[in-house]
């Protein structure tokens, strides 16, 4: 049986802190992102890893979807966003004249 090297225990440290670091950058865009009436109505879900943030779910408008990359990026820790966020069409845009 073999003994664990010094760096295994280290790296799983290391995994940790990113995690724990991850959920603490999500915590941050989620609560920046409810200080802005204009997002009030969209459904944003953020998911982090590694400091890669990406925005998912769905927006009234497009200037919603820049915002709230914009506000993403700005998050300390953040490397990069990745934008997977989808724009609602207009509740009249399926009625017939």
């Amino acid at each position: 049986m073999s003994q664990p090297t010094p760096q295994s225990g280290f790296a799983s440290q290391i995994a940790i802190l990113k995690y724990v670091n991850d959920q603490a950058i999500s915590a941050a865009i989620e609560s920046t992102l409810q200080k802005y009436s204009v997002l009030a109505d969209t459904r944003i879900h953020v998911d982090t890893f590694a400091g890669g943030v990406e925005l998912s779910g769905w927006v009234d408008s497009v200037a919603q979807s820049q915002l709230a990359v914009t506000l993403a990026a700005d998050i300390g820790g953040v490397v990069y966003v990745v934008n997977n966020l989808r724009q609602r069409m207009p509740a009249d845009w399926l009625r017939t004249p």
